[in-house]
């Protein structure tokens, strides 16, 4: 976690489940191991090179670096060289998850954050430090603790 001084964003790397560490290097390994055969052996080195060059794209452009960070109105959402923008006003409810959906997280102990209606209106990251990344929700975000989760405190009835 730090703080970026340019933009004052401060940054919250992914929490890293060990099986998914393990299962996310299987393609590079076996890529490098391609590669170091197809050059020991002198056949195919060509393709195996290509193979590991698109592995090393893929992981580059969607999965490495990934990170969250929280600016004055946004949590920013970055995984490779995505980026999403979760405007903190449009935030309704923040809660502790372990959704097995495909997300930009690389731990099942996650965070499920609503902040639109319909199917896309959440997503699910996994800080490493929740507890810090769920403090500084509350203070930017204005949002209130209700046992494990954060709410958006409903607005004042209008007087009629």
């Amino acid at each position: 976690m730090g703080m970026d001084r340019v933009t004052g964003h401060r940054w919250y790397p992914s929490k890293v489940d060990g099986w998914l560490a393990f299962l996310i290097a299987i393609a590079p390994i076996g890529a490098l191991s391609a590669v170091i055969g197809a050059f020991i052996t002198g056949e195919g080195l060509a393709i195996a090179f290509a193979g590991a060059l698109l592995i090393a794209f893929i992981y580059a452009g969607l999965v490495f670096p990934m990170r969250y960070g929280i600016s004055d109105d946004a949590i920013i959402v970055c995984h490779g060289m995505v980026r999403q923008r979760i405007p903190l006003a449009d935030i309704t409810e923040v809660r502790p998850s372990r959704n097995l959906l495909a997300a930009p997280a690389l731990s099942l102990d996650r965070l499920h954050i609503t902040f639109g209606r319909g199917v896309a209106g959440f997503a699910l990251i996994s800080p490493v430090d929740q507890r810090g990344f769920l403090a500084e929700l509350v203070d930017r975000a204005q949002l209130l603790r209700q046992g494990d989760r954060l709410v958006r405190a409903a607005p004042a009835p209008e007087p009629s």
